[in-house]
C-alpha cells in the first residue's frame, strides 16, 4: 500500500476513481476543490483534490492555505482520525458506517468542514457520497487489514 498521507496516495485514489467512471457517474457530477488538512502534533499537511464533472482532475500537496483556490472546502482533522478511517476502508473494502465522511463530520468531530461561506460548506455535504467513493478507492488493490496499518505512517 502507498503510504498515507502522500501525494502518491492521493494520486492513486485519483487514478482509481477515474479508471472506473461509473463510481462517480452514478452519483452525479462534482465540481469542487477539497483540501484535506491533516493535523499532527508538530505540523500540518494539506492536499488539494480537484473534481470536475465525473473526474478527479488533480491532486497535489500544498504548503499554505493561500495556495488553494478561495472557494476550496477544507476537511480537517487529526492524523489519528484520518489513519483510522483509511485503515477501516482498507479492512472493509469501503468505510463502515462509523467511518464515513458523514459520520466523522456530523458533530464537527473528529473531522471538521470549513469554507469561506455556507454555500461552499453545503457543497461538501451535497457531494459527500462522491467524496466517499473517492476515499473508498483506498481499498482497491490494498493489502489485507493486518498489514495495512504498518504502511500508514
Amino acid at each position: 500500500m502507498i503510504p498515507f498521507p502522500s501525494v502518491e496516495f492521493f494520486e492513486a485514489l485519483r487514478e482509481r476513481v477515474n479508471a472506473d467512471p461509473e463510481r462517480l457517474r452514478r452519483l452525479g457530477t462534482v465540481d469542487m476543490t477539497l483540501v484535506v488538512k491533516i493535523d499532527y502534533p508538530d505540523r500540518v499537511e494539506r492536499y488539494e483534490i480537484v473534481f470536475a464533472g465525473y473526474h478527479c482532475v488533480r491532486t497535489r500537496q500544498i504548503a499554505n492555505p493561500a495556495d488553494a483556490p478561495k472557494d476550496a472546502i477544507v476537511l480537517e482533522g487529526p492524523y489519528a482520525a484520518w489513519r483510522e478511517m483509511i485503515n477501516n476502508i482498507v479492512a472493509n473494502g469501503q468505510a463502515d458506517l462509523e467511518h464515513t465522511l458523514n459520520t466523522l463530520t456530523l458533530m464537527d468531530t473528529p473531522l471538521h468542514v470549513e469554507s469561506d461561506n455556507q454555500l461552499d460548506t453545503d457543497l461538501f455535504y451535497r457531494y459527500q457520497q462522491n467524496l466517499q467513493e473517492f476515499f473508498d478507492g483506498a481499498a482497491i488493490g490494498a493489502p489485507s487489514s493486518a498489514s495495512a496499518g504498518a504502511h500508514l505512517n
